[in-house]
């Protein structure tokens, strides 16, 4: 009897051993940063099967308007076509013209497919840029200063997540620039233009503060060299993309070049040609700044001045990263929108403006891995914070 109490007792240690085995797993970084991580993927799957009906529907009807475009469009060509045939005839049949030859009004019978071809690109570019907007993932539109709490950020037991009670210095400055980008309306198509010219600069400037991360992460805090690699490939995406923004200013030249010319060399009484009345104020001979360049400049400065001086301070620059870019990227879809649903500009600079955004959403989705790793590789430091062993002051006794 005795033997079977005893028993009964290990059994039940057992189990609670294994509880607690069980709940110390479930609050370690790892298991949180999973559960994070599948929270995330679970968000992602839902916005994009809610955005994916809208989709599909806005693609039929691109096709129906399409069709039904193409056909009107096809009744007036064939109309004409049919007129020239008939003039094409008699003028043969007076040997006024060859009998050789394509047949007359042979290009009016395209009008029909062009006007299907030119109505389905816009309204699909415009489908997938909705679709894009509803699945991008969600960027906070306010901050609290640097240092002080982030509400809503993940805790753990005793205390918040490693460097999720501050607020990135770069999170906050492109969060400054989105908003103040949103804001700007340019006055004139110069202004426009000045835009487009200066996407390199401002891209430039924001990937100077990611390769400054990069320089201080290898030669100045106490992390793995491995996080240096892994900030610096993020600051080659976003080089990339401002490369790829050095091609937009040229072309943008170069297919406007007609409307360029009224300004830089306008002819006698050239505003005899404007739209609206002259600009009473002069301003269509000046060219303007770019915004743009303006908001970005300071991120680099800002952050080039910026010394953490504790490793949550650093913690939270790698978390802060992609929301970071993804603000950027907002800026720059929101002058690619503008460019195709506002602007009179031609189709290619908007096609340019997206391939530079996809880059950005590339370099945003490489720096969500910044804080895993970080994590990671340094998780027995992250523990002496998170877990402290007999207390903070205890833990504190390791101190270097």
């Amino acid at each position: 009897m005795a033997a079977a109490r005893r028993a009964g007792r290990a059994a039940v240690r057992g189990l609670a051993s294994a509880r607690r085995a069980t709940a110390k797993a479930a609050q370690s970084p790892a298991a949180q940063s999973l559960r994070a991580r599948i929270r995330t993927a679970r968000r992602e799957l839902v916005k994009k099967g809610r955005a994916v009906v809208p989709y599909l529907a806005r693609s039929a009807g691109a096709k129906l308007t399409a069709g039904a475009v193409g056909a009107l469009a096809a009744v007036p060509g064939f109309l004409l076509k049919t007129l020239a045939a008939g003039g094409g005839a008699v003028l043969r049949w007076l040997h006024l013209a060859p009998r050789t030859g394509r047949p007359w009004g042979a290009h009016f019978l395209t009008w029909g497919p062009k006007a299907a071809r030119a109505v389905h690109r816009r309204l699909m570019r415009r489908a997938k840029s909705k679709y894009t907007e509803a699945t991008r993932p969600d960027v906070a539109l306010r901050f609290p200063q640097p240092g002080r709490p982030f509400a809503g950020a993940l805790t753990a037991p005793g205390g918040a997540h490693f460097g999720g009670d501050l607020v990135s210095v770069f999170k906050r400055e492109t969060e400054g620039v989105r908003e103040a980008y949103a804001r700007y309306e340019p006055p004139m198509m110069l202004a426009v233009a000045a835009e487009y010219w200066g996407l390199p600069e401002g891209l430039t400037s924001t990937a100077e503060a990611v390769r400054q991360l990069a320089v201080n992460t290898a030669d100045k805090y106490p992390a793995d060299a491995r996080m240096a690699d892994l900030v610096a490939q993020v600051y080659a995406l976003i080089h990339r993309a401002a490369q790829k923004a050095a091609e937009v200013g040229p072309l943008f030249a170069k297919v406007h070049e007609h409307d360029l010319r009224r300004y830089e060399e306008p002819r006698n009484g050239e505003h005899m040609w404007n739209i609206l009345e002259r600009r009473q104020d002069g301003s269509f001979g000046q060219r303007q700044p770019s915004q743009f360049v303006a908001v970005c400049q300071d991120i680099a400065h800002v952050y080039a001045r910026y010394e953490p001086g504790h490793m949550k301070q650093v913690a939270a620059e790698y978390e802060g990263i992609p929301d970071g870019i993804e603000n950027i990227a907002a800026a720059v879809n929101l002058l690619q929108v503008r460019s195709n649903d506002h602007y009179p500009v031609d189709k290619a600079v908007v096609d340019a403006i997206a391939d530079i955004h996809t880059l950005l959403m590339q370099a945003a989705s490489a720096a969500q891995e910044l804080m895993p790793n970080f994590r990671r590789l340094h998780a027995p430091d992250i523990s002496r914070h998170e877990a402290p062993r007999n207390g903070e002051e205890g833990e504190a006794m390791w101190d270097a």
